[in-house]
């Protein structure tokens, strides 16, 4: 099938990029013709994706912790200087945890808290300005499945990244309806369970037991490809979807309806 190009001249800031969903999402806008502005944690996964894009001209990066409102600044400064506008947040970073409520530090609280949703706190106080004065902009948030229900994983709970994940639900609606007026989607995706590398050896230990249980109980009998999520992040993000805001996106093989 020939590419629609459906981003052709969009400015976009991906958060997370380096990695897993949001990899995939800046080789599928890059891909859709977007000019990109990715940021990560670690600069020697944004230099790996970065060159595997091999657009220059369409293509920067920004590494830096999304936890903290330099880097949101610096984001938003990168995009303008290089690009002149800003169309497109995708807000993707973030972390899981898995610990019982009994045993989570306020440390460790503040820390994903920080990740999973301060960060996108952050971006969007920055960009939606900027999106104001064109009157137009879209931002795509990452939510989860982990959102609707409570979890549990390896005989622990994922309290603390479920709250995040149905915080982030809410924020999508409250700035949807906020700043509809002025032009700007906010729309949200949840993915089910996905093949990237946020669930670590230090939380399973046996990581393809893991997998293989995740197949048993999905209906569709797999878990999820990441590029399969950036597919839809690229549809709500594009034109086609210019009546969809406020809303979630789920994303999950079928195991909501179970």
């Amino acid at each position: 099938m020939q590419n629609q190009q459906r981003l052709t001249n969009k400015v976009a800031i991906i958060t997370g990029a380096g990695s897993g969903i949001g990899r995939a999402t800046a080789k599928r806008f890059a891909e859709e013709g977007a000019k990109l502005v990715l940021n990560d944690i670690s600069q020697a996964s944004l230099e790996e994706i970065a060159a595997e894009l091999d657009c220059p001209d369409r293509c920067t990066t920004v590494s830096g912790d999304v936890s903290l409102e330099t880097t949101a600044q610096l984001l938003k400064e990168t995009a303008l200087e290089r690009f002149g506008k800003i169309d497109i947040l995708v807000n993707n970073a973030g972390i899981h945890w898995i610990q019982d409520i009994t045993e989570t530090s306020v440390e460790d609280f503040d820390h994903v808290i920080n990740v999973n949703l301060k960060s996108m706190f952050l971006n969007c106080k920055s960009v939606i300005p900027e999106m104001m004065k064109q009157n137009g902009g879209v931002i795509v948030n990452l939510s989860s499945v982990s959102g609707y229900v409570g979890q549990e994983m390896m005989g622990k709970s994922t309290f603390l990244y479920n709250m995040t994940k149905a915080a982030i639900l809410q924020m999508t609606r409250s700035l949807a309806t906020r700043y509809a007026k002025s032009g700007i989607r906010v729309t949200c995706v949840a993915p089910g369970v996905t093949k990237t590398n946020q669930i670590t050896t230090e939380h399973t230990p046996d990581l393809d037991g893991f997998w293989q249980a995740v197949e048993g109980v999905q209906p569709l009998g797999r878990y999820a490809d990441p590029r399969e999520i950036a597919n839809c992040i690229v549809f709500l993000a594009c034109d086609e979807a210019s009546f969809v805001t406020g809303s979630s996106l789920v994303v999950d093989g079928g195991y909501l309806a179970l």
